[in-house]
């Protein structure tokens, strides 16, 4: 008899138990949790999601190599990885090893979400920490010229994405995002940038953390503060100066429309690690059947004067 429970047990048999094992407030063993999640995969359906729902109040956190049950409103699935490692691993809710066929990572994720459990990502909330550089220009270097940062390059690139015609974004819309980019002052930052990560839990309870990023792009101001180039060195910072780039002109530039966010930082990573040589982000926008349009050219015209 599996769990102590009846020979044929059934899902509601298994959510006494998931009870029982709250109540106890003791940990769980990784086979036990296992086996029981793998029943539930194989088992799921629309009465047992209502099931679940109902009853249970507390889900499987990895702890010291064992499984502890913590209320669901305090757990996250993490869904940002770089997000993820800035905080305690507890707050993030439990998952096996390897998926299983009848239960994969996807559908696993899909049951807790029915459950209430909320994206990570979508919890925290990030605030630019204060840095000094924002009150006295004495703090950093500002550049004769925004060309090595807001390069051709770039600005095809993200011409092409906005002139795709399945975004419906008007020409109009268009020449306003990218002047915003083509005026704006760099500005190489003595201090880093920083932003801190607050997620808000039960009770009234906040968790923080902070992190330092590559770039902030100020629209008040007109300027993108970033860290001096000659620093950034090997792969790894190239890798991080192309994410950081492109994350921060990507959701400067799309504030208002955030499901297309991550495509155009795509894009835009892929181009900075090209060096947006233009034959390079030529090709690029092709094999992404991207293209610019006769209206938008003229913007290009920027690069030509300097």
């Amino acid at each position: 008899m599996a769990f102590n429970v009846k020979d044929r047990p059934d899902i509601e048999d298994y959510v006494k138990l998931w009870g029982r094992w709250e109540n106890s407030d003791s940990q769980v063993s990784l086979e036990d949790c296992l086996a029981f999640w793998q029943f539930i995969g194989m088992h799921w359906n629309l009465f047992g999601e209502k099931l679940l729902s109902k009853h249970v109040q507390k889900l499987p956190v990895l702890i010291g190599g064992s499984v502890s049950l913590i209320c669901k409103e305090d757990i996250f699935i993490p869904d940002d990885l770089l997000l993820k490692d800035l905080f305690d691993k507890s707050l993030f809710v439990w998952y096996p090893k390897k998926s299983t066929p009848s239960l994969p990572r996807s559908k696993h994720t899909r049951i807790y979400t029915s459950l209430g459990v909320r994206n990570f990502s979508e919890a925290v909330k990030k605030h630019e920490a204060s840095n000094s550089i924002c009150n006295s220009s004495d703090n950093g270097k500002k550049l004769e010229s925004n060309a090595n940062v807001i390069t051709e390059g770039l600005i095809r690139i993200i011409l092409a994405f906005l002139a795709n015609p399945c975004l419906d974004i008007s020409a109009e819309e268009r020449h306003e995002m990218v002047e915003s980019l083509l005026d704006l002052t760099i500005i190489e930052a003595d201090e880093p940038v920083n932003m801190k990560y607050m997620i808000e839990l039960s009770g009234g309870r906040q968790l923080e953390a902070k992190a330092t990023h590559m770039f902030r792009w100020e629209k008040n101001e007109a300027r993108l503060l970033m860290p001096r180039i000659d620093g950034i060195q090997g792969m790894v910072g190239s890798i991080k100066y192309a994410t950081y780039l492109s994350d921060t002109i990507s959701q400067g530039l799309l504030h208002e429309r955030a499901d297309l966010v991550e495509s155009l930082a795509e894009l835009i990573k892929f181009g900075c690690l090209l060096n947006f040589e233009l034959a390079a982000v030529e090709f690029l926008l092709k094999n992404k059947n991207l293209q610019l349009f006769a209206e938008d050219e003229f913007l290009l015209l920027h690069f030509s004067t300097n």
